[in-house]
């Protein structure tokens, strides 16, 4: 009787695992549908693994134990110089964040964009964001601070090439006694960028949206005879799965605009939108968070279930029968969306 009970739980157990293979095969599957084929078609941008033109900064780190109520800044510093003989030049800062490692938790700061007139060959100096302990706060001396503009390039107002900005860092701690400790500018020399030449984003729509749907960009600004990208993007593996790159031609329109499809294939998820400028490097200029909602009929939005749904039936059915039955009945089931991923703010 054992010997039979064995062997049928046993058979069950191949049963099982063969109706769940095709399923976890390959758990990257939701990301990677193929594009819609209407739209223009280039090669991935060479600024998705690498930064440019964008502010990237590192620096030291606060000492110590710092009390509750303590007030962390972070400012920003620029110096610029140009080919052109304008006086100064107009310089558009995006978002930014600052991450200093810590426990309980790291210290992230997130000053907003910010435009700035700066003269040549003085400095420009902006208060850019703060945030106040909420906790007594250790701060990781070994650890890596961060200073960056989260990959979007900064822009300017001249064309790119005739401008070049010299950017630092520093932070200043001051706690509920009055002690003030800084850090001084950080990197010793500064980051060196060649910011972008401006490009407004004056529209990006939908934001939320159920597939199939058709995302809009408009541009403005001294956009004719510039080159400029839209692409949809995964964050949760990183993919870029649909593009459209378009050239404005010289008397163009003042309001460029581009297209892409995101195909009913597409599973209910966080997206991201990037807008791009092709120069003579690649600049990641606006980042924008998109959203795949259910569709309102009811329907499935595209692939099967997460994955991990199987894994952790399978770890808690203990009885074989009662298992292939569960998984049948999970198979007709609506797929579930992936956790969002992290918010990623967009640029002024």
């Amino acid at each position: 009787m054992h010997q039979r009970l064995g062997f049928v739980t046993f058979a069950a157990a191949v049963l099982l695992l063969t109706l769940l293979a095709p399923s976890v095969s390959n758990p990257g599957s939701l990301s990677a549908d193929p594009p819609d084929r209407s739209v223009a078609w280039e090669s991935r941008p060479a600024g998705n693994t690498s930064i440019n033109d964008a502010i990237a900064l590192t620096g030291s780190s606060p000492t110590g134990t710092l009390p509750v109520g303590t007030l962390v800044r972070v400012n920003l510093r620029f110096m610029a110089s140009s080919t052109t003989s304008a006086p100064n030049a107009t310089v558009y800062v995006p978002q930014q964040q600052a991450v200093f490692p810590a426990v309980p938790a790291s210290v992230q700061i997130f000053p907003t964009g910010v435009n700035l007139s700066v003269p040549f060959g003085s400095e420009v100096i902006v208060n850019s964001g703060t945030f106040t302990l909420r906790n007594a706060t250790t701060f990781n001396t070994t650890g890596k601070v961060t200073f960056t503009s989260e990959l979007a390039a900064l822009m300017g107002s001249e064309p790119f090439g005739d401008l070049t900005v010299d950017a630092q860092w520093g932070w200043n701690v001051t706690t509920p006694t009055g002690t003030v400790t800084t850090s001084g500018w950080e990197p010793s020399p500064g980051q060196v960028i060649q910011p972008a030449e401006v490009a407004f984003l004056q529209s990006l729509q939908p934001r939320s949206f159920t597939v199939p749907a058709t995302i809009t960009a408009c541009l403005t600004g001294p956009v004719q005879g510039r080159t400029f990208s839209l692409h949809a993007e995964t964050p949760k593996p990183v993919d870029d799965f649909v593009i459209n790159t378009t050239r404005d031609p010289v008397g163009g329109p003042l309001v460029f605009c581009l297209s892409i499809v995101i195909g009913a294939t597409i599973a209910p998820q966080p997206l991201l939108a990037h807008v791009w400028d092709y120069e003579s490097v690649t600049l990641l200029l606006y980042i924008v968070k998109l959203t795949v909602t259910n569709l309102t009929s009811g329907g499935g939005g595209g692939g099967g279930p997460d994955w991990t749904e199987y894994v952790d039936i399978a770890a808690i059915l203990g009885v074989a029968l009662v298992a292939v039955g569960v998984v049948v009945v999970l198979r007709r089931q609506p797929p579930h969306p992936p956790a969002p991923a992290q918010d990623v703010s967009p640029p002024p």
